[in-house]
């Protein structure tokens, strides 16, 4: 029969101790969330701010080579208005100097427009004095990019001079410019407005996309110009762009960063150029937004959007920080654990000295059977049961004989030994549901729960009187004893619990009167003298 007793305060703590841990792990994974996400937030913030500067970088790059352009469009339009327009060497040679000093210029070129009543003496003109065996030709940009030679019609603009000079497989000297459409309708809008005009983009003869900035030639001597020179009163003055020129070098480009360019012809938007990241796709790219900037370029005759675009990913976040929190989320976290470790097993020896407290205080430390304080808990819960179910319950209290001869012939500590096997061996006597407790020196009580009537009680006795006085071999000294056992049963010889001891008690001491290594009942209520004690 188990005790009833509340649950100890190491078992209260053991209940809390998860509920610990797990808010201790609630704490450290908050705290380093937290700081993982400050390092994200602090490294995004500073990826947009290089994004945004470098945004700013090229901005300003292609802006101020648009300038350039205009600016030495401008000039090359004004030296050819200055000089003598049969002076191929001057006008080559300051071409010559701008491209040299503004290396992203492909190409400068003078362009005349020659009528069909001046198509053969002009083309005879060029061919002596500047271009041996020139001729005007149209060149298929879109179909089969083969030269063919100029249709008939009333006006052509052929190139005739280009710098620099071409190898002669690629010279365009003699290029009808009308070959691509557009931009004849750009030279003549330059020439209305008197200022510079972009062509929309296209594929330049050798492969690369370009466009063309015009600007008209316009006098500015008090000669008049000669009906026979070479560049007439209505020539233009060209420069090429090739788009990849316009960039900065590739090593100053920033190789995780998609660039494209677009320009913008009237209403409609051309691609002009895009440079694909070159940064491969790696995982976390898709976690954060990218980041994207468009600027357009309006103050210029080339107006160009520029559009940037860059993903975020983990190489982004990657740093001193994200390797700082993480080193002290898992210091932090071997901290947490080994605290946690530390204090259950404390708190589990603590519970262990409570428990072995509570053994010793309910239990006899020599036979380590419950005690008198045990056993009166457990007798009153068999008592509350059996008045419940109306059964019947035996209380036998028992008195060992010959006990103190061995006590004062072998010492203590045989005697001590004894009582331990006597207790082992009542121990084997009765159910689990019964118990047997040390009332005090060589006194014990047994509580026989649930018996059908004394006869079940008696059997008991009997078996205990049998089992006790088989002799024992202590330190190789063999001893015997024996006992007198007193029953008292439920409801006959009493309803509590003192009074069932009490009157097992002098049950005991009539059997040891009789003779002793006999077991007597006690008498019922019913018999006593009206004055007797209940």
């Amino acid at each position: 029969m188990q005790p009833s007793l509340p649950r100890s305060a190491g078992t209260k703590i053991a209940e809390k101790w998860p509920w610990r841990l797990l808010l201790g792990l609630m704490v450290w994974t908050l705290a380093t969330g937290a700081a993982l996400t400050w390092v994200v937030k602090s490294n995004i913030l500073t990826a947009e701010r290089n994004f945004a500067d470098y945004g700013e970088y090229f901005h300003t790059h292609i802006r101020d080579k648009l300038r350039a352009n205009e600016a030495v469009l401008y000039g090359f339009s004004t030296v050819l208005g200055a000089i003598d327009r049969d002076d191929q060497e001057a006008a080559s040679q300051y071409a010559r100097q701008m491209l040299e000093r503004y290396p992203h210029v492909y190409m400068l070129e003078i362009v005349r427009r020659v009528t069909r009543r001046e198509f053969a003496e002009l083309t005879a003109l060029i061919d002596r004095k500047w271009h041996k065996g020139f001729q005007i030709r149209q060149f298929d940009y879109d179909d089969s990019r083969r030269w063919r030679p100029a249709a008939i019609k009333d006006a052509y603009y052929p190139v005739i001079l280009a710098e620099p000079t071409l190898p002669p497989e690629q010279s365009i000297i003699g290029l009808d410019i009308d070959s691509l459409e557009g931009l004849r309708a750009a030279l003549i809008q330059s020439e209305r407005q008197g200022t510079p005009v972009a062509s929309r983009p296209f594929r330049l003869v050798e492969g690369d996309t370009a466009y063309v900035l015009f600007r008209p030639v316009a006098s500015i001597t008090a000669q008049p110009v000669r009906k026979t020179s070479i560049v007439g009163d209505s020539s233009y003055a060209l420069m090429v762009i090739r788009a990849k020129d316009l960039f900065p070098y590739s090593t100053h480009l920033n190789p995780a960063i998609t660039h494209t360019v677009t320009m913008h012809v009237g209403s409609i938007a051309y691609p002009l150029l895009s440079v694909e990241a070159r940064q491969t796709p790696q995982l976390g790219d898709s976690f954060f937004q990218p980041l994207r900037i468009e600027r357009a370029i309006t103050d210029s005759a080339q107006p160009l959007l520029l559009t940037l675009e860059q993903r975020i990913g983990l190489r982004d976040i990657a740093g001193t920080g994200l390797a700082a929190v993480s080193l002290a989320s898992i210091l932090s976290l071997a901290l947490l654990l080994g605290y946690c470790r530390s204090r259950r097993q404390h708190e589990w020896l603590l519970r262990q000295e409570r428990q072995t407290m509570e053994h010793m205080a309910l239990h006899d430390p020599l036979t380590a059977l419950p005690n008198r304080f045990l056993m009166l808990g457990r007798l009153e819960q068999a008592l509350t049961t059996a008045h419940r179910h109306g059964s019947q319950l035996a209380i036998l209290f028992l008195d060992l004989d010959g006990f103190k001869p061995i006590n004062d012939t072998h010492g203590h500590h045989v005697g001590d030994e004894l009582l331990k096997t006597i207790a082992q061996r009542l121990r084997e006597c009765i159910r689990d549901c019964d118990t047997v407790a040390r009332h005090g020196g060589d006194e014990f009580v047994v509580a026989l729960t649930d018996i059908r009537d004394p006869g079940d009680a008696a059997a008991v006795a009997d078996k205990i009187l049998e089992t006790i006085a088989r002799p024992a071999t202590i330190e190789g000294i063999e001893v015997a004893v024996t006992t007198s056992i007193g029953i008292a049963i439920y409801p006959d010889n009493g309803k509590h619990s003192k009074a069932l001891l009490r009157a097992a008690d002098a049950a005991m001491y009539e059997a040891k009167a009789e003779g002793r290594r006999i077991y007597r009942f006690a008498a019922p209520e019913a018999s006593k003298p009206a004055n007797a004690p209940a």
